[in-house]
């Protein structure tokens, strides 16, 4: 069985099987979802830029959401403070 992607034997390295393409590295496969820019079967090259800019407003807000729970941060560090 040969890598979809670069054409040399799967079996003994690492083998994987894409659906809808068959038998490839798992380093191929994902080497090339990189350069696609797919992410989790999303393909951020093809949304537009409002899709574009509101992704990036969620991901935004998902990572300051999960900043309080990394590492020694005090539940009062994040509180608002209203003047």
């Amino acid at each position: 069985m040969r890598c979809y992607y670069c054409e040399k034997e799967v079996l003994g390295s690492s083998p994987i099987t894409v659906m809808g393409i068959g038998p490839a590295h798992d380093i191929c496969h994902k080497t090339r979802l990189t350069s696609e820019r797919i992410f989790n079967g999303l393909n951020i090259a093809k949304l537009d830029d409002l899709q574009f800019n509101e992704l990036s407003d969620l991901v935004l807000m998902e990572r300051n959401f999960r900043a309080p729970s990394e590492g020694n941060a005090h539940d009062n560090e994040y509180d608002i403070e209203l003047f």
